[in-house]
């Protein structure tokens, strides 16, 4: 099958089906037939069991799908690995992989087999473990044709900062079209030396890696992941785990800190929304993870810098957000242009209190007055 008529997440055909598991397996069989061949009770060799556990993995019965995919899990490395091997069928590779994507093993052998369709690679991207993701990485080839798989390995909180770094000169070196990324600009500039990094600035993939795993709330397998190192190496690290987030994120360089901005939770992006380097702060308003609550937080923060409130206030999908406008207009560090425009739009409950208050800036209050007594004089 040409991988030109691939579609990720296609549902496999009865054709992937042999010997007697063609009439045991089929959608036609009886639910008890495809139950006992998803549990593995059938003789079968493997080159036709892997290929029906996988047809019947997508079976619209939940209990079949369950045993399918468990039987699937439970086979031995020996066993499966070598029939994966023999795929030429990038739907059936791709049922692999939606199968299998938590499995190591059986995950990189999808993405070594030269049938495996880029789109295949780029969803197993989204979710791999470090280890498949530095697989995925090794083949610039399907990187650049597919560029998408860049994006996707950039956006997985499991990926090592390395394997990313990787790419991200790949696809500047190249030139790829990724500036459709958030974020992307920003690290190429400072890959092309257009924005200086602070000599040393940076943690290990090790450190950044258990950095990611806090920001994205998984402190568990912070700690976990560092088990296996020598008790004094160990002892180090965890000090700098447990210690917390704002402390990591002010020892990142600045590739770092987009990239966690991009992936990381609401309290990571509070954090670097206060970062001193502008194309860090100005990257947080472009993560993909930004919600209205916190664009409102934002926007009400006085300590922030107007080159940032007015990101905010020229975005037409932002300030649809009631919330979000009243917070520009009473945030004194707001631009004035953009305070008076927003001013109009509140409540007259709103005006009046704006008027009253001596925290906004006195332009602000001056012309809510005015309003107020334009209103009175109706």
């Amino acid at each position: 099958m040409s991988t030109e008529a691939f579609q990720t997440g296609a549902l496999l055909s009865e054709d992937v089906l042999i010997g007697a598991l063609k009439n045991l397996a089929s959608r036609q069989a009886q639910v008890a037939a495809r139950v006992r061949v998803a549990r593995g009770l059938l003789p079968a060799p493997p080159e036709a069991m892997v290929p029906a556990l996988l047809y019947l993995s997508q079976d619209p019965e939940v209990e079949v799908k369950k045993h399918a995919r468990q039987s699937l899990a439970e086979m031995p490395g020996e066993v499966l690995l070598p029939v994966i091997q023999t795929f030429k069928d990038p739907i059936l590779l791709d049922a692999t992989a939606r199968a299998l994507a938590k499995f190591d093993n059986p995950a990189r052998e999808v993405v070594l087999n030269s049938h495996t369709a880029d789109d295949t690679v780029r969803w197993l991207a989204t979710m791999a473990s470090g280890d498949v993701c530095d697989t995925i990485s090794r083949n610039q080839v399907r990187a650049m044709r597919a560029p998408g798989i860049v994006e996707a390995i950039y956006f997985n909180p499991g990926a090592t900062q390395g394997v990313v770094q990787g790419l991200l000169e790949l696809a500047v070196r190249s030139n790829l079209a990724l500036d459709h990324i958030p974020g992307f600009r920003e690290v190429r500039a400072v890959l092309l030396g257009e924005e200086v990094e602070e000599a040393g600035a940076g943690l290990s993939d090790l450190e950044f890696q258990s950095a990611m795993l806090l920001a994205t709330g998984q402190g568990e397998l912070a700690a976990a992941l560092l088990e296996g190192l020598p008790p004094e190496q160990r002892t180090l690290l965890e000090d700098k785990v447990t210690h917390n987030l704002t402390a990591l994120i002010s020892k990142m360089s600045v590739s770092q800190k987009i990239r966690i901005a991009m992936v990381g939770d609401a309290m990571t992006r509070k954090i670097l929304i206060r970062d001193p380097k502008k194309i860090v702060s100005l990257a947080v308003l472009k993560s993909p993870r930004l919600g209205d609550s916190e664009i409102t937080a934002f926007a009400a923060n006085k300590t922030l810098p107007e080159e940032l409130l007015s990101t905010i206030a020229r975005n037409r999908q932002w300030t649809k957000d009631y919330a979000t406008r009243k917070a520009l207009v009473f945030n004194p560090k707001c631009s004035i242009s953009f305070a008076l425009t927003y001013l109009r739009t509140l409540t007259a409950k709103d005006i009046k209190a704006c008027a009253q208050s001596r925290e906004v800036n006195q332009t602000v209050g001056r012309q809510a007055k005015r309003l107020v007594e334009q209103a009175n004089e109706r």
